[in-house]
C-alpha cells in the first residue's frame, strides 16, 4: 500500500519500480531505482510515518491550491493542507482504490484472486442471514468516518439509513478487511485503530495464508475478540447478527 500526500496535479497515469513496484516513484522503498514515464509527475519517498509506513511527499512545490478541474479534466490539488473527502470525490476514476487517513491518500494495489475469492464467499454467507435494517456490501463503497479519513473495507455492513447515493456515512456496523501482504500492517494496526476510535462495532480480519478469521467486538470503547476461527474451526457468532462460519470455509 502506497501513501501519497499530493500537492500538485495528479495524471491518473502510473508509472512503477522494476524492484518493488511502487507507483510514481523516483527512489523507491526497495533501494532499487525506479524510472517515471515522461510527462508525468514525480513523487519521492518521504519519511516513514509513526505507523512504519512510508509517506510520499511532491517531488515539486509551489504547486496551485485549492482542487479545481484543468481543460483536460485532471484535478489539481491543495499544496500544504490534508486531503478531504472532496478531494478524493474530484480525482478521476482510473481503476484504483483510493482512500484517506487523517488527509494522507492511501493507495490500494489491485487484490489477487484468492482475496476477491474470500470477499465473495463471506458476502453469501453473510447477506443469507442479514436482517432487513442491515446492509452487506463489497468493496469498493466509501466509509466516511471523517472529513479526512475515508476507508475502503473489503466487506461492509451498514445500517441501510447510512448509505447515501455516494457513500456509507459514519461508523459502520461491521468492517471486515482480507489481509494481502501489501496491506497486511494497514488493516492489522492502522485501520483496527480508527474504526476502534471511530466507535465501529465490528472488525473483522481475515488470513487467507493460514488461514484464519479474527472476530473483534467493541466493548467500553475497545476491540476485544469475540471469536477465532483456524483453518476448518466453525464458530458462531452472535454481532453483528448470528452467522455461522469457519475460516476455511472462506477460501477453498
Amino acid at each position: 500500500m502506497t501513501l501519497l500526500r499530493l500537492g500538485g496535479a495528479f495524471h491518473g497515469r502510473t508509472s512503477r519500480c522494476s524492484p518493488c513496484g511502487t507507483v510514481l516513484t523516483e527512489t523507491c522503498a526497495c533501494s532499487g531505482v525506479g524510472s517515471a514515464k515522461r510527462g508525468l509527475r514525480v513523487v519521492r519517498i518521504g519519511p516513514v510515518l509513526s505507523n512504519g509506513i512510508a509517506g510520499i511527499r511532491p517531488a515539486d512545490s509551489g504547486l496551485d491550491t485549492g482542487v479545481e478541474r484543468t481543460m483536460g479534466g485532471v484535478p489539481t490539488f491543495p499544496h500544504g493542507r490534508p486531503l478531504t473527502w472532496a478531494d478524493l470525490e474530484a480525482m478521476p476514476d482510473d481503476g484504483h482504490r483510493f482512500e484517506l487517513v487523517d488527509g494522507v491518500l492511501v493507495m490500494s494495489p489491485s487484490p489477487r484472486p484468492v482475496h476477491q475469492r474470500v470477499v465473495a464467499r463471506l458476502l453469501v454467507a453473510l447477506t443469507a442471514v442479514c436482517p432487513p435494517e442491515l446492509e452487506v456490501l463489497p468493496a469498493p463503497v466509501d466509509v466516511v468516518l471523517a472529513d479526512d479519513t475515508v476507508f475502503i473495507p473489503d466487506l461492509v455492513v451498514g445500517r441501510r439509513e447510512q448509505f447515501s447515493k455516494q457513500a456509507l456515512i459514519g461508523p459502520p456496523v461491521l468492517a471486515v478487511e482480507v489481509l494481502s501482504p501489501r496491506t497486511r500492517h494497514v488493516d492489522l494496526e492502522l485501520k483496527r485503530a480508527k474504526f476502534q476510535e471511530v466507535g465501529c462495532e465490528n472488525y473483522w480480519m481475515i488470513d487467507y495464508d493460514s488461514p484464519w478469521l479474527r472476530c473483534l467486538h467493541l466493548e467500553n470503547g475497545v476491540y476485544v475478540e469475540q471469536a477465532r476461527s483456524d483453518g476448518e474451526e466453525i464458530i458462531e457468532l452472535q454481532f453483528p447478527f448470528a452467522v455461522k462460519l469457519s475460516a476455511q470455509s472462506l477460501v477453498r
